[in-house]
């Protein structure tokens, strides 16, 4: 507590030197206002970049700490509904029966016991082998971990089509056999299973955000008391150069999107005294006020998949978008609550309604 006090008044002398911040004495009053009033405390204050000026207090009121959001996400979305969504076989499932769009399933990899997705063994090289020889059409493929999250585990790779069929790893130099990779880079014989899925080509005007991550859109939906989907809000998610993944975990961007126009308009920093860039530092690309396709496909994706999931009312969508259509990547029942920041406002005003 004492360690997290002392780095909160450090960045509030850092922070105070930026043009839209507040002074250094007036910051420590908000935090101590803050933490009276609402629990909320000098380590939120600065990851959720309260300093700003800018910023109206009545909006600071609104953030909330991490237990009270994960209480009320105890009361919107029952635990073990979101344990059941983690899974991703099971969500994978629920896509297929309703028909939502997402990547294509190829097969299971298990030290349990493998197989494709039309029944037949994926247990040896030879047969993974085999399956990809009759998909000729296919140049990528990717692993994603049944149980993991955040980009944890997930690996994707190029189809090298010689005598035999062999792996490079995408964003590398590396090039095994598939035996290798699957013994070098998957953590199968550790008791991790695997979907293997097509890997997705995404629109170009993602791919220009960043080539090497599958950038996607994160969009936030509750559902009324009647049931009814209503989308909150969106945000972009962009990945570093050489990164597969595009979560900030990993060092990934995040971009504001206007609702209305579903353009890009500033980057929300998640480094607490980092000075404002547009610019993709990586490739130098300007990321604001770039046009968003499907603006209005992506809504109607998302109402439909909240609309499936049973005894919730809050959901975390993560969007990617093919040169033809929106796909689901993900579903989340507990999305990170720092999502808050893409949306430029507070979790009462994005989320209170919910209950009431």
């Amino acid at each position: 507590m004492l360690n997290n006090l002392v780095r909160a008044i450090k960045l509030s002398w850092v922070n105070q030197h930026n043009e839209n911040a507040l002074s250094f004495l007036q910051q420590l009053k908000e935090m101590l206002l803050l933490q009276i009033l609402t629990g909320f405390g000098p380590g939120n204050y600065h990851k959720y970049r309260l300093w700003q000026k800018d910023m109206p207090w009545q909006q600071k009121l609104g953030y909330w700490h991490d237990q009270k959001y994960y209480r009320f996400l105890n009361r919107v979305n029952p635990l073990h509904y979101r344990m059941l969504a983690r899974n991703k076989v099971i969500a994978k499932a629920m896509l297929k029966f309703y028909n939502i769009p997402d990547a294509e399933y190829l097969g299971y990899l298990s030290a349990k016991g493998s197989f494709s997705a039309d029944g037949s063994p994926l247990n040896t090289a030879e047969e993974l082998s085999r399956l990809l020889q009759q998909r000729p059409e296919i140049t990528k493929i990717c692993f994603k971990l049944v149980e993991g999250s955040g980009g944890d585990g997930f690996n994707a790779v190029q189809i090298v089509r010689n005598s035999t069929i062999s792996f490079r790893a995408l964003g590398t130099d590396l090039h095994l056999s598939i035996t290798d990779f699957i013994n070098q880079l998957l953590n199968v014989n550790k008791g991790c299973d695997y979907l293997i899925e097509k890997y997705l080509e995404q629109h170009p005007d993602l791919t220009a955000f960043n080539s090497s991550s599958l950038n996607t859109v994160r969009v936030w939906v509750g559902k009324t008391k009647a049931g009814k989907p209503k989308i909150i809000g969106t945000f972009l998610r962009v990945g570093r150069a050489g990164s597969l993944v595009d979560n900030s975990m990993n060092g990934g961007l995040v971009i504001a999107i206007d609702p209305q126009s579903f353009t890009t308009t500033h980057v929300i920093l998640q480094e607490q005294s980092c000075p404002l860039f547009n610019y993709h530092p990586d490739n130098g690309f300007d990321m604001t006020k770039r046009q968003l396709p499907f603006q209005q496909q992506v809504i109607d994706l998302a109402e439909k998949a909240t609309n499936i999931l049973p005894n919730t009312r809050f959901v975390g969508l993560d969007i990617a978008f093919t040169p033809k259509q929106p796909v689901i990547i993900e579903i989340n029942l507990a999305p990170s609550a720092i999502g808050a920041c893409g949306m430029n406002m507070s979790h009462q005003k994005l989320l209170g309604w919910i209950e009431q």
